[in-house]
Protein backbone atom coordinates (compact mmCIF):
# COMPACT_ATOMS: atom_id res chain seq x y z
CA UNK A 1 0.00 0.00 0.00
CA UNK A 2 2.97 2.64 1.07
CA UNK A 3 4.37 2.72 -2.70
CA UNK A 4 1.29 3.49 -4.14
CA UNK A 5 0.84 6.84 -2.19
CA UNK A 6 1.48 10.42 -2.70
CA UNK A 7 4.51 11.45 -1.07
CA UNK A 8 6.52 15.16 -0.61
CA UNK A 9 8.89 14.01 -3.39
CA UNK A 10 6.03 14.03 -6.13
CA UNK A 11 4.74 17.05 -4.64
CA UNK A 12 7.88 19.16 -5.10
CA UNK A 13 8.37 17.90 -8.66
CA UNK A 14 4.68 18.38 -9.79
CA UNK A 15 5.05 21.81 -8.42
CA UNK A 16 8.42 22.66 -9.09
CA UNK A 17 8.90 20.50 -12.42
CA UNK A 18 5.74 19.66 -14.13
CA UNK A 19 2.90 16.31 -13.73
CA UNK A 20 4.58 14.56 -16.62
CA UNK A 21 7.88 14.38 -14.51
CA UNK A 22 5.95 13.08 -11.17
CA UNK A 23 4.05 10.98 -12.87
CA UNK A 24 7.61 9.47 -14.50
CA UNK A 25 8.99 9.67 -11.10
CA UNK A 26 5.86 7.94 -9.03
CA UNK A 27 4.63 4.20 -9.26
CA UNK A 28 2.41 5.26 -12.05
CA UNK A 29 5.77 4.41 -14.44
CA UNK A 30 6.42 0.58 -14.70
CA UNK A 31 10.07 1.73 -16.48
CA UNK A 32 10.88 3.88 -13.04
CA UNK A 33 14.16 3.65 -12.11
CA UNK A 34 16.14 4.37 -8.97
CA UNK A 35 19.73 6.38 -9.30
CA UNK A 36 22.58 5.57 -6.64
CA UNK A 37 25.18 8.20 -6.28
CA UNK A 38 28.23 8.08 -3.83
CA UNK A 39 26.80 10.94 -2.21
CA UNK A 40 23.10 9.47 -1.78
CA UNK A 41 24.38 6.18 -0.51
CA UNK A 42 26.53 7.98 2.28
CA UNK A 43 23.51 9.70 3.43
CA UNK A 44 21.60 6.73 3.42
CA UNK A 45 24.10 4.45 5.33
CA UNK A 46 24.73 7.44 7.83
CA UNK A 47 21.16 7.42 8.61
CA UNK A 48 20.97 4.18 9.14
CA UNK A 49 23.67 4.07 11.84
CA UNK A 50 22.79 7.51 13.51
CA UNK A 51 19.01 6.80 13.55
CA UNK A 52 18.55 2.90 13.75
CA UNK A 53 22.18 2.11 15.14
CA UNK A 54 22.36 -0.28 12.25
CA UNK A 55 24.43 -1.60 9.74
CA UNK A 56 22.35 -4.40 8.35
CA UNK A 57 21.60 -2.40 5.18
CA UNK A 58 24.31 -2.18 3.83
CA UNK A 59 27.44 -4.60 2.38
CA UNK A 60 30.95 -3.81 2.95
CA UNK A 61 32.85 -4.87 0.46
CA UNK A 62 36.89 -4.74 0.63
CA UNK A 63 38.85 -4.12 -3.06
CA UNK A 64 41.37 -6.30 -1.76
CA UNK A 65 39.04 -9.12 -2.28
CA UNK A 66 38.70 -8.16 -5.63
CA UNK A 67 42.27 -8.10 -7.20
CA UNK A 68 42.18 -7.56 -10.79
CA UNK A 69 42.44 -11.20 -12.74
CA UNK A 70 45.42 -9.78 -15.24
CA UNK A 71 47.83 -7.85 -13.10
CA UNK A 72 46.46 -8.80 -9.61
CA UNK A 73 46.41 -4.98 -8.68
CA UNK A 74 43.63 -3.91 -6.20
CA UNK A 75 41.06 -1.98 -7.77
CA UNK A 76 40.90 1.62 -6.86
CA UNK A 77 36.54 2.34 -6.87
CA UNK A 78 34.41 -0.11 -8.90
CA UNK A 79 37.10 -0.35 -11.32
CA UNK A 80 36.79 -4.25 -12.15
CA UNK A 81 35.07 -6.43 -13.09
CA UNK A 82 34.97 -8.66 -10.02
CA UNK A 83 34.51 -5.65 -7.69
CA UNK A 84 31.23 -4.51 -9.97
CA UNK A 85 29.70 -7.83 -10.04
CA UNK A 86 30.04 -7.73 -6.02
CA UNK A 87 28.59 -4.15 -6.22
CA UNK A 88 25.79 -5.32 -8.58
CA UNK A 89 24.79 -8.51 -6.04
CA UNK A 90 24.65 -5.75 -3.06
CA UNK A 91 22.12 -4.17 -5.12
CA UNK A 92 20.10 -7.08 -6.16
CA UNK A 93 19.51 -8.11 -2.71
CA UNK A 94 18.06 -4.82 -1.68
CA UNK A 95 21.22 -3.53 0.47
CA UNK A 96 23.98 -0.48 0.08
CA UNK A 97 27.19 -1.56 -1.22
CA UNK A 98 30.11 0.40 0.28
CA UNK A 99 33.98 0.02 -0.10
CA UNK A 100 35.44 -0.30 3.17
CA UNK A 101 37.73 2.41 2.58
CA UNK A 102 34.27 4.92 2.68
CA UNK A 103 33.25 3.21 5.76
CA UNK A 104 35.66 5.05 8.66
CA UNK A 105 35.06 8.33 6.91
CA UNK A 106 31.34 7.75 7.46
CA UNK A 107 31.62 6.41 10.95
CA UNK A 108 33.39 9.71 11.89
CA UNK A 109 30.50 11.39 10.53
CA UNK A 110 28.17 9.52 12.35
CA UNK A 111 30.27 10.09 15.49
CA UNK A 112 30.72 13.57 15.11
CA UNK A 113 26.84 13.97 14.82
CA UNK A 114 26.56 11.87 18.20
CA UNK A 115 28.79 14.76 19.45
CA UNK A 116 26.48 17.30 17.88
CA UNK A 117 23.45 16.38 19.35
CA UNK A 118 24.55 16.17 22.95
CA UNK A 119 25.68 20.07 22.70
CA UNK A 120 21.87 20.10 22.75
CA UNK A 121 20.86 18.80 26.29
CA UNK A 122 20.95 22.74 26.90
CA UNK A 123 20.13 24.58 24.34
CA UNK A 124 17.92 22.62 22.54
CA UNK A 125 16.68 19.96 25.05
CA UNK A 126 13.49 18.58 23.06
CA UNK A 127 15.56 18.10 20.26
CA UNK A 128 18.30 16.14 22.38
CA UNK A 129 15.44 14.22 24.02
CA UNK A 130 13.90 13.18 21.00
CA UNK A 131 17.14 12.03 19.51
CA UNK A 132 18.02 9.55 22.64
CA UNK A 133 17.13 5.84 22.85
CA UNK A 134 13.25 5.84 24.05
CA UNK A 135 13.17 9.36 23.17
CA UNK A 136 11.71 8.75 19.77
CA UNK A 137 11.01 6.52 16.70
CA UNK A 138 13.03 6.32 13.57
CA UNK A 139 12.09 5.82 9.96
CA UNK A 140 8.38 5.18 10.82
CA UNK A 141 6.09 5.55 6.88
CA UNK A 142 2.45 6.95 8.23
CA UNK A 143 -0.17 6.88 5.18
CA UNK A 144 -3.73 9.67 5.55
CA UNK A 145 -5.95 10.10 3.05
CA UNK A 146 -6.45 13.48 1.64
CA UNK A 147 -9.93 13.34 -0.62
CA UNK A 148 -9.69 10.40 -2.57
CA UNK A 149 -5.54 10.45 -2.42
CA UNK A 150 -3.74 8.14 -0.52
CA UNK A 151 -0.44 10.36 1.02
CA UNK A 152 2.30 9.10 2.59
CA UNK A 153 5.07 10.00 4.62
CA UNK A 154 8.26 8.74 6.39
CA UNK A 155 9.60 10.25 9.30
CA UNK A 156 13.74 10.50 10.33
CA UNK A 157 12.91 11.11 13.59
CA UNK A 158 9.91 11.48 15.64
CA UNK A 159 9.44 12.46 19.63
CA UNK A 160 7.28 9.82 21.40
CA UNK A 161 4.74 12.31 21.73
CA UNK A 162 5.18 13.42 18.03
CA UNK A 163 5.82 17.32 19.11
CA UNK A 164 8.90 17.44 16.89
CA UNK A 165 10.43 15.71 13.68
CA UNK A 166 14.15 15.97 13.16
CA UNK A 167 15.00 15.32 9.21
CA UNK A 168 18.83 14.79 9.10
CA UNK A 169 20.17 16.00 5.79
CA UNK A 170 24.08 15.39 4.41
CA UNK A 171 25.44 17.65 2.10
CA UNK A 172 28.87 17.87 0.37
CA UNK A 173 28.08 21.78 0.40
CA UNK A 174 28.55 23.63 3.27
CA UNK A 175 25.61 23.91 5.90
CA UNK A 176 25.98 27.14 7.80
CA UNK A 177 22.45 27.63 8.33
CA UNK A 178 22.28 31.00 5.84
CA UNK A 179 24.02 29.12 3.15
CA UNK A 180 21.71 25.94 3.99
CA UNK A 181 18.84 28.00 4.31
CA UNK A 182 19.47 29.40 0.53
CA UNK A 183 20.97 26.21 -1.73
CA UNK A 184 18.86 23.84 0.05
CA UNK A 185 15.95 24.90 2.52
CA UNK A 186 14.71 26.74 -0.49
CA UNK A 187 16.65 25.84 -3.67
CA UNK A 188 15.42 21.78 -2.55
CA UNK A 189 12.23 22.84 -1.52
CA UNK A 190 12.43 21.07 1.73
CA UNK A 191 10.55 23.82 3.32
CA UNK A 192 7.70 21.84 1.50
CA UNK A 193 8.24 18.65 3.13
CA UNK A 194 8.33 20.10 6.27
CA UNK A 195 4.78 21.26 5.32
CA UNK A 196 3.84 18.36 3.82
CA UNK A 197 4.75 16.24 7.18
CA UNK A 198 3.46 18.74 9.36
CA UNK A 199 -0.01 18.50 7.56
CA UNK A 200 0.36 14.22 7.61
CA UNK A 201 0.71 14.29 11.51
CA UNK A 202 -1.70 16.68 12.39
CA UNK A 203 -4.17 14.99 9.78
CA UNK A 204 -2.98 11.44 12.09
CA UNK A 205 -2.46 12.70 15.02
CA UNK A 206 -4.14 15.74 16.26
CA UNK A 207 -0.45 17.12 16.62
CA UNK A 208 0.81 19.94 14.57
CA UNK A 209 4.33 18.94 15.01
CA UNK A 210 7.22 21.55 14.89
CA UNK A 211 10.15 20.99 12.68
CA UNK A 212 13.87 21.09 12.53
CA UNK A 213 16.54 19.88 9.72
CA UNK A 214 20.27 18.41 11.37
CA UNK A 215 22.32 19.35 8.98
CA UNK A 216 25.91 17.74 8.43
CA UNK A 217 28.35 18.00 6.30
CA UNK A 218 30.08 15.33 4.54
CA UNK A 219 33.42 16.45 4.34
CA UNK A 220 35.93 16.39 7.50
CA UNK A 221 35.46 18.16 10.44
CA UNK A 222 31.91 17.13 9.69
CA UNK A 223 30.44 19.62 10.57
CA UNK A 224 26.54 20.20 11.93
CA UNK A 225 23.73 22.53 12.45
CA UNK A 226 20.23 22.84 13.27
CA UNK A 227 17.59 25.03 10.54
CA UNK A 228 14.12 25.65 11.17
CA UNK A 229 11.37 26.82 8.63
CA UNK A 230 9.72 30.31 9.54
CA UNK A 231 6.22 30.42 9.72
CA UNK A 232 6.38 32.31 6.45
CA UNK A 233 7.95 29.26 4.69
CA UNK A 234 5.66 26.93 6.66
CA UNK A 235 2.80 28.91 5.15
CA UNK A 236 4.14 28.58 1.35
CA UNK A 237 5.01 25.11 1.59
CA UNK A 238 1.57 24.34 3.27
CA UNK A 239 -0.12 26.45 -0.09
CA UNK A 240 2.40 24.31 -2.36
CA UNK A 241 0.99 20.92 -0.73
CA UNK A 242 -2.57 21.89 -1.04
CA UNK A 243 -2.09 23.44 -4.94
CA UNK A 244 0.32 20.42 -5.51
CA UNK A 245 -2.37 17.71 -4.32
CA UNK A 246 -5.11 18.94 -6.66
CA UNK A 247 -2.95 18.70 -9.90
CA UNK A 248 -1.76 14.98 -8.65
CA UNK A 249 -5.66 14.69 -8.40
CA UNK A 250 -6.96 16.09 -11.87
CA UNK A 251 -4.04 14.35 -14.04
CA UNK A 252 -5.17 10.73 -12.48
CA UNK A 253 -8.51 11.88 -12.87
CA UNK A 254 -7.97 12.83 -16.48
CA UNK A 255 -5.24 10.73 -17.21
CA UNK A 256 -3.24 13.65 -18.82
CA UNK A 257 0.08 14.84 -17.14
CA UNK A 258 1.33 17.92 -19.06
CA UNK A 259 4.77 18.41 -19.65
CA UNK A 260 6.76 21.79 -20.19
CA UNK A 261 4.92 24.27 -22.75
CA UNK A 262 5.49 23.77 -26.56
CA UNK A 263 5.19 27.08 -27.04
CA UNK A 264 7.94 30.38 -26.85
CA UNK A 265 7.84 31.32 -23.06
CA UNK A 266 9.44 34.56 -21.83
CA UNK A 267 10.65 34.20 -18.34
CA UNK A 268 11.06 37.73 -16.63
CA UNK A 269 14.76 38.38 -15.53
CA UNK A 270 15.71 38.49 -12.01
CA UNK A 271 15.62 42.24 -10.34
CA UNK A 272 19.17 41.82 -9.36
CA UNK A 273 20.43 40.81 -12.65
CA UNK A 274 20.61 44.33 -13.93
CA UNK A 275 21.94 45.19 -11.08
CA UNK A 276 24.64 43.44 -11.33
CA UNK A 277 25.67 44.37 -14.80
CA UNK A 278 25.69 47.95 -13.34
CA UNK A 279 27.85 47.03 -10.41
CA UNK A 280 30.15 45.70 -13.37
CA UNK A 281 30.10 48.81 -15.14
CA UNK A 282 31.03 50.54 -11.99
CA UNK A 283 28.07 52.82 -11.28
CA UNK A 284 25.10 51.72 -9.64
CA UNK A 285 21.48 52.29 -10.47
CA UNK A 286 21.43 56.19 -9.85
CA UNK A 287 24.58 56.35 -11.89
CA UNK A 288 26.73 57.04 -8.70
CA UNK A 289 29.86 55.42 -9.09
CA UNK A 290 30.92 52.45 -6.40
CA UNK A 291 34.80 54.03 -6.09
CA UNK A 292 34.05 57.39 -4.21
CA UNK A 293 36.87 58.30 -4.84
CA UNK A 294 35.35 59.42 -8.51
CA UNK A 295 33.15 61.54 -7.34
CA UNK A 296 36.07 63.95 -6.23
CA UNK A 297 37.95 63.67 -9.85
CA UNK A 298 39.22 66.96 -10.39
CA UNK A 299 37.77 67.13 -14.26
CA UNK A 300 39.81 69.05 -16.88
CA UNK A 301 37.83 72.35 -18.06
CA UNK A 302 38.34 73.56 -21.62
Amino acid sequence: MFHVAVSASIIKTIIDRCERAAWHESWLNPDRERDFTKATDTGTIAHGILLEGSTAGIVIIDPRDHPAEKTGNIPDGWTNKSIREARDAARRSGKIPVLSTDMAPIENMVDAAHGFIETLRDTEPAIWAAMQPGGGRSEETMVWREGETLCRLRTDRISNDNAIIVDYKTSAMSVEPDRWGRTQLTGMGYYISAAWYRRGIAALTGVTPDYVFLCQETEAPYLCSLVGVDPAGLALGEEKCMAGLKQWERCVRDGHWPAYPNRVTYPELAPWESTRWAERQGVDEHGIPYDISKLFERKETA
